[in-house]
């Protein structure tokens, strides 16, 4: 009740789920080294293919996703070898390629 009060104008939820994940694991989470986790995949054309070879994680986070046409094409490889393009559901999709 007392967050719902205090979230009228539902500032807190413009992050997406991140707040509540920040509130509910608060001080109970260690930080990772930064290179476990690579992102800016859709908008930062800067990153190596070392960075990305040596993470645990990759996010294509922001606008340019690898399934649309305005992809960073460096980038594309990464995402088109996790899809398995003979699965029916895939091949309807339109992904831009």
């Amino acid at each position: 009740m007392l967050i719902s009060l205090q979230n009228e104008n539902r500032t807190l939820w413009k992050l997406g789920t991140l707040p509540l994940g920040l509130i509910t694991f608060y001080s109970t989470t260690k930080p990772l080294d930064k290179s476990w986790h690579v992102l800016g995949l859709g908008y930062n054309p800067s990153i190596s293919m070392d960075e990305i070879r040596n993470a645990a994680v990759v996010h294509f986070n922001e606008n340019m996703k690898p399934w649309l046409d305005i992809t960073m094409n460096q980038f594309k490889p990464i995402w088109e070898k996790q899809v398995d393009y003979d699965l029916e559901f895939v091949q309807g999709c339109n992904f831009g390629m």
